[in-house]
């Protein structure tokens, strides 16, 4: 074979190996890329979730103003939201809230409330019947100094034994020895710290909680529209129809507001802000006080 077709050869295969490397190379870059992209595409998806959630946030926080500023109008505010739990629905800045207000007289108070108006609300909740007499000692143990009963239940190794003082949030009734999670998701919108009351006060009571009072269904839609119709007239608060119950309820009005809004974006974003407010303050001029603020269901 000549020298020349030996250096042809060579040639013809160093320009192959140069190929092999160019296409190895080119096909390296094209997977950096790709990876870069994917990347990115993540990178905006999380960030505009951030921002979406922002957005739902301030919503909410815009409802709750929005919710409160009504109440403290004791004239026009009172007689067109009622806080009775009713929902309100607001369109604002490009999303959707469904609003609720509740006085907090309006809700069974943990601090006060007898073992015949917990049992009435776990019973409400579905708490087995079994159930119901122990999961109201508990809460009584709880809160209650030095107390013994038959059954009561004071400590247990390895969970928060009683307090025996009164709850501070709502959220103290998970802590409860024996008050199992779904059953506290279930009533802890019906309950509430914030209420010098014994019982209920039915002019304000969200209509499903007069269900669970022992209400039956056509008392309750007749008593609620009752209510509505006198609000709206500036009117008192008409009576609870005899054999209603009448032990669970009781009359007044607290200064605090339960509030909670369901905020959600035009994307469908959405938040659930929990706020409570006492308004007392407002009478002599200082700032409305916020007691607690939770968010999620």
């Amino acid at each position: 074979m000549s020298t020349g077709s030996r250096d042809g050869g060579r040639r013809g295969a160093q320009r192959g190996m140069v190929l092999v490397i160019v296409l190895w190379i080119v096909t390296l870059l094209a997977v950096m890329a790709g990876g870069f992209a994917d990347s990115m595409r993540v990178e905006t998806r999380l960030a505009t979730g951030v921002v979406e959630r922002a957005q739902a946030r301030a919503l909410a926080e815009a409802g709750v103003a929005y919710a409160l500023a009504w109440q403290l109008d004791p004239e026009t505010g009172r007689r067109r939201w009622p806080p009775s739990g009713d929902p309100h629905d607001w369109a604002f800045g490009g999303g959707r809230l469904r609003i609720q207000v509740t006085n907090a007289s309006g809700l069974v108070n943990l601090n006060s409330a007898s073992a015949e108006l917990l049992k009435a609300l776990f019973a409400a909740a579905g708490v087995d019947p079994r159930d119901q007499d122990r999961l109201a000692e508990v809460i009584l143990d709880w809160r209650e100094p030095d107390r013994r009963r038959p059954g009561g239940v004071n400590r247990a190794v390895g969970r928060p034994g009683s307090k025996q003082a009164g709850f501070e949030s709502v959220e103290e009734l998970q802590r409860v020895l024996g008050i199992p999670k779904d059953v506290y998701e279930r009533i802890a919108g019906a309950v509430t710290v914030f209420s010098n009351h014994v019982g209920v006060s039915p002019e304000l009571a969200p209509a499903w909680l007069l269900r669970a009072l022992g209400l039956d269904e056509r008392t309750v839609v007749d008593y609620v529209a009752a209510r509505a119709r006198a609000a709206a007239e500036g009117s008192p608060p008409p009576p609870l129809p005899r054999n209603s119950g009448q032990s669970f309820f009781s009359g007044g009005r607290a200064s605090v507001y339960h509030v909670t809004v369901a905020a959600e974006t035009e994307s469908g974003t959405t938040v659930i802000v929990h706020a409570v407010a006492d308004a007392q303050g407002r009478l002599s001029g200082q700032d409305l006080r916020l007691l607690a603020w939770r968010e999620g269901r």
